[in-house]
């Protein structure tokens, strides 16, 4: 009687855990969607310090076992299995030969877990604490399955019958659920390789970069992408959010670099506007330019876009000072207030003039024009065909 309460208790606990599992591996398919098509916000809750990066972890190429296809889609289907079979140990007849069976794809989570942890160690060298909670429940469910109910005899249980059709039901479902979660799931694939081609096809417009303008990534990069953007252009927000996580696939490959096209009369008059656009436009540029100055480009770029809704008159340098506790504000403040930072805006959009940009963001690549942002798995194609050039 005790060994049967206790094989129940574990089937019950198997059932959780793998239902558990199952839940945390479509959030982990919702963020890879997010990260790969640039919906997602410029920082991720899972980015911690310099160890815990989901981004990172989501945009290398071990994120997707076929393209396109994220790992912990399969995941779904393998806690799907796990949890129809922990269920199925409720029934006396069915759990007698369920153990092997339990073992068996417990024990691939299990192996899957433990390439994986090396993978993100030794590859990608940062982890992801989502894969880390199901690593958790994967090594649980394995240790569970071995001190379950031993084999009885008897030809009555699960066959392999059985296992395929658990099996099948599994990935359809998981199918259907990653499809679902797919922002592009109406879009055909000949359609975005006709936008890769058309952006490769494109002639090149040679140009000056200004000296001292702000780039991400390495200066010596094979590509560099210039980016004319406005921080207060809710498009420019959604051209970073899809740019932002190459940062992490293209740490040597690509030169990510930020030139300033307020759309504002004031500080761009040479763009022919017949009107101010955006009328904190000129404040936002002149505070980047200005935590620039402080080393602090990168984390100044991430708070103003995520927080364009907060922009007041006069308070955007507060503002920061909220949201970048590193920046000294005092020296902020009396940069944005000098002639040479507006002297360095209205040069940027002078740039920006010359090439004919007219609208923000504009992207440059590799001296390639690219009017408006771009999903995040578009930038993918375009950089890795322009490397293989």
């Amino acid at each position: 009687m005790n060994e049967t309460r206790n094989s129940t208790k574990t089937y019950a606990f198997m059932s959780a855990l793998s239902a558990i599992g199952a839940a945390v591996s479509i959030w982990q398919t919702h963020l890879y969607f997010e990260t790969r098509t640039g919906m997602g916000s410029l920082k991720s809750f899972c980015n911690i310090g310099q160890t815990f990066d989901c981004t990172a972890v989501e945009m290398s190429n071990y994120a997707e076992l076929l393209r396109g296809v994220p790992v912990s889609g399969f995941a779904v289907a393998g806690y799907l299995v796990i949890l129809i079979l922990s269920i199925l140990g409720f029934n006396s007849r069915m759990k007698k030969t369920l153990k092997p069976w339990l073992v068996g794809f417990t024990g691939i989570a299990f192996l899957f877990s433990v390439i994986y942890l090396f993978i993100m160690l030794t590859q990608i060298g940062k982890l992801c604490l989502l894969c880390l909670f199901v690593d958790s429940v994967n090594v649980i469910l394995f240790i569970l399955a071995l001190t379950s109910q031993k084999r009885e005899a008897g030809s009555e249980g699960i066959t392999p019958t059985h296992i395929v059709s658990i099996g099948a039901g599994s990935i359809l479902i998981a199918g259907l659920v990653t499809l679902a979660l797919n922002p592009q799931r109406e879009m055909k694939d000949e359609d975005l390789n006709d936008i890769v081609e058309s952006v490769l096809a494109s002639p090149e417009t040679p140009f000056a970069l200004p000296a001292d303008a702000p780039f991400i990534g390495d200066a010596n990069a094979p590509i560099t992408i210039v980016k004319f953007s406005d921080y207060e252009c809710p498009a420019c927000k959604m051209g970073a959010q899809g740019i932002h996580p190459l940062f992490k696939r293209y740490p040597k490959e690509v030169k990510f670099v930020f030139l300033n096209f307020p759309l504002a009369q004031e500080c761009n008059p040479d763009a022919g506007l017949k009107r101010t656009i955006h009328v904190f436009a000129c404040e936002a540029a002149a505070a980047a330019v200005c935590a620039t100055e402080q080393g602090k480009f990168a984390e100044t770029y991430e708070a103003l876009f995520e927080n364009q809704k907060d922009f007041e008159q006069g308070k955007i340098a507060d503002l920061l000072t909220t949201k970048v506790p590193s920046l000294q504000i005092d020296r902020l403040k009396e940069c944005m207030k000098l002639p040479s930072t507006s002297d360095k805006i209205r040069r940027d959009a002078a740039v920006g003039a010359l090439l004919k940009v007219r609208s923000t963001p504009t992207f440059f690549l590799n001296q390639k024009k690219i009017e408006g942002g771009l999903p995040t798995n578009l930038w993918i194609r375009i950089i890795d065909r322009t490397l293989k050039k």
